[in-house]
């Protein structure tokens, strides 16, 4: 898998600044074109714009949290929405996936690859 470059907009939703640019720094380094925002009302805001094929959102953050981010997104029929936790093992339901932190770099890699192909959904 290492060298290989992928396509298509993944939207990173995390209030933790170092989450957000290791996740913006990692995926664009394989070639996704990658929004980031720090909450939940900033990347609902930002959808219709840049229109993700991904999204990947934190469960737990000040203000909207994941689950309402992805109840928001739902209305209007748009991307698979993975889940980052540090607590769910399981996938909840309406979530493409889950990604456990601390993160698993190329287990986030096969997870975002597998969203984008709108692949089965993918566990921890």
């Amino acid at each position: 898998m290492a060298g290989e470059s992928a396509s298509g907009r993944v939207q990173v939703v995390d209030d933790e600044p170092p989450i957000r640019e290791l996740l913006r720094d990692f995926l664009a380094g394989r070639g996704y074109e990658v929004a980031a925002a720090a909450t939940g009302g900033e990347a609902l805001a930002a959808v219709p714009t840049f229109r993700p094929d991904v999204i990947l959102v934190d469960r737990l953050m000040p203000g909207l949290s994941g689950t309402d981010v992805l109840d928001a997104l739902r209305r209007g029929g748009t991307a698979p929405v993975i889940l980052m936790s540090g607590h769910h093992a399981t996938v909840p339901e309406g979530f493409f996936g889950v990604l456990r932190k601390p993160f698993n770099l190329p287990r986030l890699a096969e997870v975002v690859a597998a969203a984008m192909g709108h692949g089965r959904p993918q566990g921890v």
